[in-house]
């Protein structure tokens, strides 16, 4: 069992990205994003949970767009659809990737 501090910092600004967990099938990144911030697109094989903890963030995945707001998770299944993020304001999000092992 492994416990992951998510408040550390609550009230820093926002700092980038941070690995938590890499354990091969699974990983967990700690993403903050100052308002207007983005992570730009990519293309992942991984199913992706990305549970916005604090803020508001427009994600996309291909040609689906959606206004996410505190606290809510958005669930995008792995394959070759671009996604991305950008920040409407400070954003906290947890990403919670997993991989088929092969």
């Amino acid at each position: 069992m492994k416990v992951f501090e998510l408040q550390r910092g609550v009230d820093d600004p926002p700092s980038g990205v941070e690995l938590l967990m890499d354990e091969g099938t699974a990983k967990i990144r700690r993403i903050d994003l100052p308002a207007g911030g983005s992570i730009p697109p990519c293309k992942m094989s991984e199913d992706v949970v990305f549970v916005v903890l604090s803020g508001k963030v427009v994600m996309v995945s291909g040609e689906e767009k959606a206004l996410v707001t505190a606290p809510s998770a958005v669930y995008i299944p792995g394959g070759a659809v671009d996604r991305h993020m950008e920040a409407v304001e400070a954003s906290r999000i947890l990403a919670i990737l997993t991989r088929v092992p092969g």
